[in-house]
């Protein structure tokens, strides 16, 4: 035998050292696998769950796995009073019926379900005593119906949930969900998710029951014993996880059933009354609601969150002020509730009072700085006080925190809007309806932009889209009526208004609308009796005055005009076009001196107003204060340079006074301007007066 020196053996001993390392690193690498890798294989041993009474009506769903190739693992609550069932594979039409259960523990909400299945690869079982705080752990489930969902997150804590422990994670769990796999990186389960015992509103914890325990459960497999040989009684919790399952599914009534049955066991359970109380609240019935939210408070005298949804019911009560108070209780006890100063603003702000609920919204901002909800609140507080450029930059913070916020496009179009930004404007609505291509208010809105900016044919375009979406939108009516008026469309645009007036007999601007039209087409005494029931629906309807007003004076009737100004000035004292037909219906009765005083206070309130100043002209001159007449005629053409008559009566006053020469150079410029436009009927009359001033 020949001996290897010490050399020799030692250089052996280190290769062999080097090759079983580097076999035991090529061993570790393998041992963790993708997530799309884990998905596959867990989703493929996952099933959805959903158990039945004894007459056939779902009492619950869940998730459950394969931990045996017959062997299905879940939630005790999930299968608690249940006389069959059945397990369907995720994303697959297979569907195993429950033979029975093998083993519980009720203390760590764990079943084993027996089924006949082929073929199936069950998941391995991981140690979970081994777990780190901040490892990376999957979930698989069926999150309110929604089959085979696999989502990610980390374990966060290691808890004692009533001596028994549970790890917290960040991954999302709900009721669907309850029953499923929480797996490693390496595919191993070593956790069942569990949903927990709370309100629905309360934050957002995710548990999982550590896999120990099931491994130990399964080594208590024992025969299956039928669902309907099983315990028919069930427990106040296992009703309560079932309401928020069928919460989550929105399947109010039936959750309300739920949670009744929870109370009838344990009549001071402050959190079923709550729950009901919001599953009444996404029902509509918001006194019961609130009986429900006021018994939650009863058995728990700090519960904030009762006292805020009690705010939410009373407001949608229309009790304000009930529900402020109630705000403010919540706030009261959690001074950092987020969700109450937002609720308390968004009243103030329906009451009137926007510098109060910016406050609420600035607190609500400062808590939780991403929220876009609150941005919108607070642009629209703002908006209202007339500080568009304020709201603009809040809706675009919330654009930037929530790019699909439908109501941050919508409400900053509609400042854009004030700010007669219209095309700006558009491009808002266009987002607003390329997000909900049904949302009539959009293309209503868009269409108002496109009449500022004379789009006429466009703006009704939208118009009949939002009326298409929403039949009885009668400001669509309106509007689209009154787009087809600027087209000269009467006909079609009575047709509008008369809808409009058929769907709101009691709507005085369809009165007016419809009137202004009659009046475009001469029709003014059915014009006066539409004014005269907008009147009669809106006593201090200024407008309506006003075109009755107008109307009158058309028909010469300039007393009764008189009138009807008189009582539009008192209703709007800034009424600039008040006042000048007031002086118009004057001047034409020949109370010239009043009808300059009327004249004056136009000039006043708009020093830009050209027929005002050439009617005043005119009183001076019936006065025979042809200088000063010819002073007004002087600002008439220079504010209207192409104002024929003004050149014609500035003419004509200068030869009245005497001055000739300077009469001809005004009657000439006339009679050019007249034969440019082909007023026929004024050159006329120009050229007799030019011939007896030459």
């Amino acid at each position: 035998m020949k001996y290897k020196s010490h050399t020799e053996s030692n250089s052996l001993y280190i290769a062999i050292v080097l090759l079983i390392y580097c076999f035991a690193n090529t061993t570790l690498a393998q041992t963790t696998f993708s997530a799309e890798d884990i998905a596959e294989k867990t989703l493929a041993a996952t099933v959805y769950l959903e158990m039945k009474d004894s007459a056939g009506k779902t009492l619950g769903i869940g998730s459950g796995f394969f931990v045996k190739p017959n062997i299905i693992a879940t939630n005790y609550h999930v299968i608690e009073g249940a006389a069959t069932g059945t397990a369907k594979l995720v994303g697959k039409y297979t569907t195993y019926n429950i033979e029975g259960v093998t083993a519980t523990d009720k203390s760590n909400d764990l079943a084993l379900l027996k089924v006949t299945a082929y073929g199936i690869k069950p998941l391995t079982l991981g140690d979970s005593d081994t777990v780190k705080i901040g490892a990376t752990v999957y979930v698989a489930g069926n999150p309110k119906g929604l089959e085979g969902t696999f989502s990610d997150g980390i374990l966060s804590s290691r808890r004692d949930r009533y001596t028994n422990e549970r790890f917290q994670m960040t991954a999302s769990i709900s009721s669907g969900s309850s029953g499923g796999p929480v797996l490693n990186r390496k595919g191993e389960v070593i956790g069942v998710s569990v949903t927990v015992y709370k309100d629905m509103d309360a934050q957002s914890l995710n548990f999982a029951i550590p896999s120990k325990y099931l491994k130990r459960l399964l080594g208590q497999n024992k025969s299956a014993i039928p669902l309907s040989t099983g315990k028919r009684t069930i427990s106040a919790e296992t009703y309560f996880l079932w309401g928020n399952a069928k919460f989550e599914l929105e399947e109010y009534v039936a959750a309300i059933a739920n949670y009744t049955k929870v109370i009838l066991l344990e009549p001071d359970n402050a959190n079923a009354y709550y729950n009901r109380g919001l599953a009444k609240n996404h029902l509509k019935r918001y006194s019961h609601a609130i009986r429900d939210y006021t018994m939650a408070i009863l058995h728990k005298t700090d519960y904030a969150d009762a006292y805020n949804n009690r705010g939410i019911a009373k407001a949608k009560l229309g009790k304000h002020f009930a529900a402020i108070t109630d705000y403010d209780t919540a706030i009261r006890l959690k001074p950092d509730y987020a969700d109450a100063y937002f609720n308390r603003g968004t009243i103030k702000g329906m009451m009137g009072q926007y510098f109060a609920a910016i406050s609420d919204f600035n607190i609500t901002i400062r808590l939780n700085p991403k929220d876009a909800d609150a941005y919108v609140g607070r642009g629209l507080a703002k908006a209202s006080l007339g500080q568009y450029f304020a709201a603009i930059t809040d809706y675009d913070l919330a654009i930037r925190f929530n790019p699909d916020d439908i109501g941050a496009y919508y409400n900053r179009g509609i400042a854009k809007g004030h700010l007669k930004q219209h095309s700006a404007a558009i491009s808002d609505f266009d987002i607003v309806i390329r997000l909900n291509p049904k949302d009539a208010d959009g293309f209503y809105n868009r269409g108002l932009a496109q009449s500022e900016l004379g789009q006429y044919f466009a703006a009704i375009s939208d118009y009949d889209t939002a009326i298409r979406l929403k039949p009885d939108y009668a400001e669509a009516y309106i509007n689209r009526g009154l787009a087809k008026g600027k087209l000269e469309q009467y006909f079609a645009a009575i047709s509008d208004f008369n809808i409009v007036i058929g769907l709101k007999p009691d709507y005085a601007k369809a009165y007016i609308n419809r009137g202004n039209i009659k009046f475009s087409l001469g029709e003014y005494l059915v014009a006066i009796s539409d004014f005269d029931k907008a009147i009669r629906l809106k006593p201090d309807y200024d407008e309506a005055y006003f075109l009755r007003g107008f109307a009158k004076s058309q028909l010469g009737q300039h007393s009764a005009a008189i009138s009807d100004f008189d009582t539009a000035i008192r209703i709007i004292p800034e009424n600039s076009e008040a006042y000048f037909m007031r002086g118009l219906s004057k001047y034409k009765l020949g109370l010239h001196s009043a009808a300059i005083s009327d004249f004056d206070i136009t000039i006043k309130l708009n020093p830009s107003y050209s027929e005002a100043y050439f009617y005043r002209g005119g009183g001076k001159a019936k006065l025979k204060l042809y200088s000063a007449a010819i002073s007004d005629f002087d600002i008439t053409i220079k504010l209207n340079p192409h104002y024929i008559k003004a050149y014609f009566i500035r003419g004509l006053t200068k030869y009245m006074s005497g001055h000739t020469l300077e009469a001809e150079q005004d009657l000439i410029k006339a009679l050019k301007l007249s034969e440019k436009a082909g007023d026929v009927s004024l050159k006329t009359e120009i050229e007799s007066l030019l011939q007896r001033v030459r």
